[in-house]
């Protein structure tokens, strides 16, 4: 089965991604970027403080003088008025730089006392973030072909940018072929199984990045089969059919017109389309399942996808 299964892979992995479609940034989660993306603008915007403290103009007060304090400035807020030489303005992490400064002393390197507080000694810039200091604009922050996660949205987020040019994520429909199997939780008598092969798969596509649409078990006969595939397959960019076996692979084949894989044991695959949708036949044995499944979907979703 290994060398059908990779050579399969193979002509699979030729699959054209699907046509890219612009997303707003958390519905693009777990896409591929089908476009560069650029910074459109710099962040920070404005000159900021990295620190709670105390703006100053670094050479416009003494380390042995008491420095009024003569505003306050939290994050989303700008001072009321410039700094005056000699003073100083509390300024919270984040917030503007007000004008006239051109430093922040910490906290820890400032005493309060009565009537305002006195600040060690620092140079021009400390304590501040300046425009474009984590981003510049015209930055290339994401390449064709990456996966957005998590990191890489908050990025882009951070750089104001609300959508993205993607390839969607696949749909996937799954279900389980066999007149023996029933829905999980529905009782069993002697003949009848629990379909755990549909949910397998549809673990499978899901740990691969693609949505997968589990559908209860067919009946094992072509006429039922061909209904459900042909009601979803314009809406389904893959359609997996789980519990292939030796007797109804031939009928399935020949009446979806669908190509065979065997491996010595019997277990079989199919391959093929059916009115856009790629469709995949996979082996009624969990092991078998678990193995065609491991090899093949990783490189059909990728592909769609637009991941190699």
């Amino acid at each position: 089965m290994e060398s059908s299964i990779l050579e399969l892979t193979a002509v699979l992995r030729e699959i054209r991604a699907l046509e890219s479609i612009a997303l707003p940034l958390m519905d693009a989660q777990g896409c591929v970027l089908a476009q560069r993306v650029i910074a459109p603008a710099d962040v920070p915007s404005f000159v900021t403080a990295i620190h709670t403290g105390f703006a100053v103009a670094s050479d416009g007060y003494l380390t042995s003088e008491i420095a009024p304090i003569v505003d306050e400035v939290p994050a989303g807020f700008r001072a009321s008025e410039p700094l005056t030489a000699g003073a100083c303005i509390k300024v919270h992490r984040g917030a503007p730089l007000p004008a006239g400064a051109d430093a922040v002393v910490e906290m820890s390197r400032a005493r309060v006392v009565d009537g305002g507080v006195i600040l060690e000694e620092v140079e021009a810039g400390h304590g501040v973030s300046r425009v474009g200091d984590l981003i510049s604009a015209g930055t290339t922050l994401a390449e064709p072909g990456q996966l957005l996660d998590a990191d890489l949205l908050g990025i882009l987020a951070r750089a104001a940018i609300r959508s993205v040019e993607v390839h969607p994520r696949p749909r996937v429909l799954v279900l389980t072929v066999g007149t023996e199997y029933v829905e999980p939780g529905v009782p069993t008598p002697t003949g009848l199984v629990a379909d755990h092969l549909s949910y397998l798969a549809a673990a499978i596509v899901t740990e691969c990045g693609g949505i997968a649409f589990r559908l209860p078990p067919v009946l094992d006969d072509l006429a039922d089969v061909e209904q459900v595939v042909d009601d979803n397959a314009h809406r389904s960019d893959l359609i997996v059919l789980c519990g292939i076996d030796s007797d109804s692979a031939p009928v399935l084949a020949a009446g979806l017109e669908l190509e065979q894989v065997a491996d010595g044991a019997d277990e079989i695959v199919l391959h093929g389309m059916r009115e856009g949708a790629i469709i995949l036949g996979l082996p009624d044995d969990q092991v078998g399942l678990r193995s065609a499944a491991s090899a093949l979907l990783p490189a059909i979703v990728g592909s769609l996808m637009g991941r190699p």
